[in-house]
């Protein structure tokens, strides 16, 4: 017991006093007016919720609306569900044979759709490959470097943004593609040698020639239109983002750790009605049950909803004012579909 207890005091010791904060780099964007949440007046209120598991989801989902559907993607089983749009109930499926040849796929890395199109992105077959909502072949196509997230942009086009390494910090990553895999242009570059070690990529929105990015770790939205950078805009939480980072010391060494505090941009957001609304990450807080709301014109923070549980994912209806979130439920984590009006 003293043994325990020797080595627990070492432990905190090491991590409180031979630590410093580092701060992260911003790459110029501007802060937010406030350092604080405010929460709207009009709070969420459930109208309904279902367990994945009643619609014999089980493994990792995500999903997209089109006119017609929710479309809900098992990233593993390669299963895809159209789901009406106002009880989920199923209304149509098919699936992606799994594989290394002509229109299957290994692991659904992301995925997106139009009214037209669904497309998909495996990254590791370096594959991108397009069906019509009757699961028919429009087209396929290899990338050079490994696809992170890709969103469905007018006339079949699509955005595409590429995992980045740090040794490649000052290359493109972000593209717009025709349907055929050529590139129409490449987004306005950005040096990213000067990025914290713990950088990973963010989620995209596409809204007509228009794209918005809310970083993962990186605490920042970005706009763009046609690929030029609009704006770039802290989000709330990183008003101060020292307090994310540590820098452990010991003897003559040095690493770089996750402060338990830490909080960073998104776990996905979606684009709808002029405004951003964005599920933020915290490290260690596992009641973190938030949707922060931005304005898509500027970025600039509005207002904050408290959700039940912890939201994994974000779907806002185009016609009404309601919110559909997939949250985690319980000590198992149990996904659930909750939809929300505001």
């Amino acid at each position: 017991m003293k043994k325990a207890f020797l080595v627990f005091l070492v432990l905190g010791l090491f991590i409180s006093c031979q630590s410093e904060k580092e701060q992260a780099h911003f790459l110029n964007v501007k802060i937010q007016e406030s350092e604080s949440r405010s929460f709207s007046q009009e709070k969420l209120t459930l109208e309904f919720e279902r367990d994945l598991e009643t619609l014999g989801i089980y493994t990792f989902a995500t999903f997209a609306e089109t006119k017609d559907h929710f479309i809900v993607v098992e990233n593993e089983e390669l299963v895809i569900r159209y789901l009406n749009k106002s009880d989920l109930t199923v209304q149509k499926t098919f699936k992606i044979e799994q594989g290394r040849g002509p229109q299957e796929l290994e692991y659904i890395m992301a995925f997106d759709a139009s009214d037209e199109v669904i497309a998909f992105a495996d990254n590791n077959l370096l594959k991108i490959i397009l069906f019509d909502h009757q699961g028919n072949l429009v087209n396929e196509f290899s990338t050079k470097r490994k696809p992170f997230r890709l969103n469905v942009s007018p006339n079949r086009g699509l955005n595409l943004l590429y995992i980045y390494y740090i040794d490649k910090a000052d290359s493109t990553f972000l593209f717009n593609l025709n349907e055929f895999g050529d590139v129409n242009y490449a987004f306005q570059k950005e040096n990213y040698e000067e990025m914290h070690p713990f950088s990973t990529n963010g989620t995209i929105k596409t809204v007509n020639d228009t794209l918005y990015y809310v970083g993962g770790y990186d605490p920042y939205i970005k706009k763009y239109v046609r690929g030029e950078k609009v704006y770039s805009r802290a989000t709330i939480d990183n008003y101060d983002s020292s307090l994310n980072y540590i820098t452990v010391i010991s003897n003559d060494s040095r690493s770089t750790s996750l402060s338990p505090a830490a909080i960073f941009s998104s776990r996905d957001f979606d684009v709808k009605k002029g405004s951003i609304f964005v599920i933020p990450y915290s490290n260690g807080d596992n009641d973190f049950s938030f949707i922060d709301v931005y304005a898509s014109k500027d970025g600039s923070y509005i207002e904050s909803f408290r959700t039940i549980d912890v939201p994994d994912k974000i779907n806002v209806y185009e016609d009404e004012r309601s919110i559909l979130t997939i949250e985690k439920v319980e000590d198992l984590e149990k996904p659930v579909f909750r939809k929300y009006s505001y």
